[in-house]
């Protein structure tokens, strides 16, 4: 990195930082807010211990940058906004981790138009994120730095009280560069969209089903041309967090069409299960304490005609399965885990754990993280166990989050034995994080 991009940087970081946080609005001569404006600037530094990763070894670290600017001119019906981001990496050990997910300079993440189609309809076409249902399927990333990004457009219609329809046709955004040479070197190159893409779905919340149960219903499409065909259905039943009451999240979700690789086309059954149940006590800290199962299915047979993998599109992980980052050894493919979750919270401070075993759905398929596979299945299917921590202290409230957390993989049979796997320690992951919203 040159001393004018490092000098630059560290300007618009301190710039950020020091942004005041009632300046998120202009007012119009009437009194109206016709502008807003805000963001956030981030810096964080991972450590990864040991590899775990096929033909890696040694640690890994990385300190990452994140400058977010969203300004939205309101002219009453409608509603124009553009984001500005920055994202960038440094320190990263030769050999490390790093992605277009990781570092993506000086680019335009949000550029969008909101408007009225009808009482209850809202309109937004143009380029931007989408948060979807539980975000196992479509997520607006927050811990990744790059978050997944559409041009296209969504309606959402409010069909009643307790009943609202979200639609969208989009095409995904790919980040570019994608050399390790050129992003090693913080290279500003334009992101581009994956035109024979195309995302598509129907997303529908019903509230008030009784109990204080919240059901989500919707279908999805990835259409790849040339390539793959796949179809998602799915459904979702949720009750809130709430003292002194029974929490859950239970979520099933199938795939079904063509999936194309080398050349060949494979009928696609694959699916993914998730549940949730909690309870938080009435207690000092408010604890909750939750046990959590997920299933994904692994591809069962290579060498039949059908694809059994699940395709998580463009969903999250973190939320449900721990660490990311540099670390992140757990994936909705090919994957059964089990665990339990403690989470406590005190005003701005609150600190969370999460233990869980994982194994592979299918031993003859491949850990998808890590890259392993043993095509014979002689190398068992037990990823291992991970026990995964998080600290968060508002420092300032809605302004100044201190994030910090760490956590570890006990490798099992299958990460220690599967072919090109590392030879290591057992890798330990650390970070911290402080953010500057405004």
């Amino acid at each position: 990195m040159s001393f004018n991009t490092r000098w630059l940087l560290t300007g618009a970081l301190s710039l950020a930082f020091s942004f005041p946080a009632n300046a998120g609005a202009m007012v119009a001569e009437d009194g109206a807010e016709s502008v807003r404006i805000s963001g956030s600037a981030r810096a964080r530094y991972e450590h990864l211990s040991d590899a775990y990763r096929a033909n890696r070894d040694g640690s890994d670290q990385q300190l990452s940058t994140v400058i977010r600017a969203l300004a939205e001119f309101d002219a009453g019906p409608v509603t124009v906004g553009i984001e500005a981001f920055d994202a960038r990496g440094f320190l990263t050990d030769e050999g490390g981790v790093l992605s277009a997910s990781a570092i993506n300079t000086a680019e335009i993440l949000q550029a969008y138009a909101d408007f009225t189609a009808g009482e209850n309809t809202r309109v937004r076409v143009g380029r931007f994120t989408s948060r979807l249902g539980s975000q196992r399927l479509s997520v607006a990333n927050s811990f990744r730095n790059w978050p997944n990004v559409f041009d296209g457009v969504r309606v959402q219609h409010q069909a009643g009280e307790n009943t609202t329809v979200r639609a969208f046709y989009t095409i995904p955004v790919t980040a570019q560069p994608r050399d390790r040479a050129a992003l090693l070197d913080n290279t500003a190159q334009a992101d581009e969209a994956a035109w024979g893409t195309h995302f598509w779905g129907v997303h529908m919340t019903r509230s008030g089903l009784g109990n204080n149960v919240t059901g989500e219903f919707y279908v999805l499409g990835l259409h790849e041309d040339p390539g793959s065909d796949v179809v998602t259905p799915g459904i979702r039943l949720t009750r809130p967090k709430g003292v002194g009451q029974v929490d859950m999240d239970l979520e099933g979700i199938y795939q079904f069409g063509e999936y194309t690789s080398g050349g060949n086309t494979f009928d696609v059954s694959a699916g993914t299960i998730h549940a949730a149940v909690g309870y938080t006590f009435d207690a000092p800290w408010q604890p909750r304490l939750s046990g959590q199962f997920a299933w994904a299915s692994g591809d069962d047979d290579p060498l039949d005609n059908e694809w059994n993998r699940f395709d998580t599109l463009y969903g999250g992980r973190r939320f449900d399965f721990g660490q990311t980052g540099i670390f992140g050894p757990l994936s909705r493919q090919n994957l059964v885990t089990a665990g339990v979750r403690l989470e406590v919270r005190n005003g701005p401070v609150n600190f969370g754990i999460l233990a869980e075993e994982a194994r592979l759905a299918s031993d003859t398929d491949r850990w998808g993280p890590a890259r392993l596979r043993d095509s014979s299945g002689t190398s068992g299917d037990r990823i291992g166990f991970v026990i995964d921590t998080r600290f968060q202290w508002w420092i300032r409230p809605r302004e100044l989050p201190l994030e910090a957390g760490a956590a570890t993989l006990r490798r099992g049979d299958f990460a220690e034995n599967a072919p090109n796997a590392p030879t290591g320690s057992d890798p330990v992951y650390s970070y911290v994080m402080l953010t500057r919203k405004f």
